[in-house]
Formats: C-alpha cells, sequence, structure tokens
C-alpha cells in the first residue's frame, strides 16, 4: 500500500490546483439529486437539508463528529481510500450505537500543501465508498492546510424511536455485544511483528484495522426489538466501553466470555481499541425464544449480566473472580 509520501512525484500538488478548484473538484463526487437536500458539498456556505422531506415519520434528529489523523489513527501500510473510508466508519459507528439511520455526512479535510492530487483522489474515493455502502450522502465540509492528512466528520441520522442511550442499564439485564473483539488490535501486532498468524486471519484483522465496517444494521435491529435498554460502540476497548457505560447508568457488570476473534489473545480482546462492534444490555425479563430471535438475526454474544455497581466490574470464571483494569485506548 502507498504512503503520502509515496505521492509526492505523481502528478499535481494540491498547492498548484488552489484551493476553489480542489473543493469544485471534490464537491463534483458528492452531487445528489436528492429532493431533501436543498444545497448540498460546493453548493452555498452551508448544507440545507429540509427536515420534512428527510425525516418523514421519524421524530429524532442525532447528530455526532469524530476526528482521524495520520499521526494517531493511521497506521503504516494505511492506504489514503482507507483513510477515507475509517472517517466515514467511525461516525457512522456512533450513530449506530444509538439505532439511529444515518441520513448524511459533512467532512472537514486538512490537507499538507505539498500533497499530490492523487492522494486526494483516493482519500474522497473512500469516503465516497463508505458513504455510498452505508446509503448516505457527502453534502459538504472543508479543506485547510494542515501538517498531517486530517479528517473530521460531523453525520446525521433519524429515528422514529427514542434513542438507545448509554445511561438505561439495570441491575438485573444482560450484557451483549455484536461481532468479536481484538481484530483490530491483531493487525496492528501483525505489522509490528509482534504476531504471526495464518494467512486468512492475517487479512481479516488487516482489514478490521484498515477498512472498519460500522454496525449500522444490527444497531437499528437492536433498537427497534425494544429489548435494549443501553448501548454505545466499543472503539476504545471493551474494558473502558464497559466502564463509561457503568459510570452512565450507575451500574457493574459481572462476564462470564470475552468474545474474542480467531487466534486474537485476551488481553487485545479485553482492553484495546479499534473494533467498530456494539456493546448493549438487554432487559434481564425478556424470555429465552426472544433472545433466540435476535440472536438468529444478528452475528451477537451475550457474555455476562449487570450488577450493582459497588460489585464492580470483573470476570467471573467458576468460583475465581477477576477485577477488569479500567484501561483501553485513550487519546490524553
Amino acid at each position: 500500500m502507498m504512503r503520502l509520501d509515496d505521492y509526492s512525484d505523481k502528478g499535481k500538488e494540491v498547492e498548484e490546483l488552489g484551493e476553489l478548484e480542489l473543493i469544485k473538484q471534490i464537491s463534483r463526487r458528492f452531487k445528489t439529486d436528492n429532493p431533501a437536500i436543498l444545497a448540498g458539498a460546493g453548493d452555498d456556505d452551508s448544507a440545507i437539508i429540509d427536515l420534512d422531506l428527510a425525516n418523514q415519520t421519524r421524530r429524532y434528529l442525532v447528530v455526532t463528529t469524530d476526528t482521524v489523523q495520520k499521526s494517531t489513527h493511521f497506521p503504516d501500510g494505511i492506504s489514503p481510500f482507507q483513510m477515507g473510508w475509517s472517517a466515514v466508519a467511525v461516525n457512522l459507528s456512533d450513530i449506530a450505537a444509538m439505532g439511529a439511520r444515518p441520513f448524511a455526512i459533512l467532512i472537514a479535510m486538512g490537507i499538507p500543501e505539498h500533497t499530490a492530487t492523487r492522494f486526494v483522489d483516493e482519500l474522497v474515493a473512500g469516503i465516497e465508498a463508505c458513504a455510498a455502502s452505508y446509503d448516505i450522502m457527502v453534502i459538504g465540509g472543508d479543506i485547510t492546510k494542515s501538517l498531517e492528512p486530517v479528517l473530521t466528520g460531523t453525520c446525521f441520522g433519524f429515528t422514529s424511536i427514542v434513542p438507545v442511550r448509554r445511561s438505561n442499564a439495570r441491575v438485573g439485564d444482560l450484557v451483549g455485544v455484536t461481532g468479536t473483539l481484538g481484530n483490530a488490535a491483531l493487525g496492528l501486532k501483525i505489522l509490528s511483528g509482534e504476531a504471526q498468524v495464518a494467512e486468512d486471519v492475517e487479512h481479516a484483522a488487516k482489514l478490521a484495522l484498515f477498512q472498519p465496517m460500522p454496525r449500522v444494521k444490527e444497531g437499528i435491529i437492536l433498537a427497534e426489538s425494544g429489548m435494549v435498554t443501553s448501548m454505545m460502540d466499543i472503539s476504545d476497548g471493551l474494558a473502558l466501553s464497559l466502564a463509561e457505560l457503568g459510570r452512565s447508568s450507575g451500574v457493574g457488570f459481572e462476564l462470564y466470555k470475552i468474545p474474542a476473534g480467531n487466534e486474537v489473545p485476551r488481553e487485545l480482546a479485553l482492553y484495546y481499541g479499534g473494533d467498530y462492534e456494539l456493546l448493549f444490555t438487554i432487559d434481564g425479563a425478556r424470555g429465552k425464544s426472544e433472545l433466540e430471535e435476535l440472536s438468529e438475526e444478528l452475528d451477537m454474544s451475550i457474555i455476562g449480566r449487570v450488577v450493582p455497581a459497588k460489585a464492580g466490574i470483573y470476570l467471573k470464571n467458576g468460583a475465581k473472580r477477576e477485577e477488569i483494569a479500567l484501561k483501553g485506548y485513550q487519546h490524553f
């Protein structure tokens, strides 16, 4: 895969193209004929959404923003396409955690002045591809000069039901997650030479790291099931996510398994970030048949139960109890 420096002698640089022409070139990629978008990418000072047309019967607008940048989010080997994809994906994951349907996104880009336009083309292609994969529109953004590639997304979603919050887990609820954990962390270990795994496992781990798949469909299904009491994404690691969910709801957690990916050590699955899976709690009064029906629709696991806050957060194996440390990915 190519790095930023690999584009330095390939065609025009953004400095030669100029800001206005660069904006025009990018905006052409994101034109839409959706009647709800009265002004979209490059059309005006701000995007305009007709909420009556966009919202239809949905009552709640959900908005999130997230930033990714080369020095802290993009590992060596990631392509500009995957950088663009990731900028959209991280925002979609937050919308998914609320159980909402994503509608549109704004992307602000910081680009170094001597960046080749081909690099920007591939970056924009990644943004476009991820947005199209989840049936959302890129309706605008911003471009500025920066010391390294920086991408900030602001994503809008709608839902007809009350968005699922982090603050409603109750003692006796079940704890669940989508998918498997630790795959992105394993990808990092492979890149650094700290792990050697089977070829198919390596491919899946690198894909999880470079091109995450936010669980939008799963978030909607969970929310609309009426069974979920709280939910959030696991981008900062399971342990930190449990701590945040527990803090918001005033509860603790007893886990009895960690759903690690193939050849993923438990430590990576528990404490490392980069997994855009969903952590959620389910009403403990729900019957076994309801849980089985939900499990048939989703790739999910029940991994524990909600306990009183004073019990803490721990992993239980028979009579053995192991406290889960408060650690994971944090920016500061």
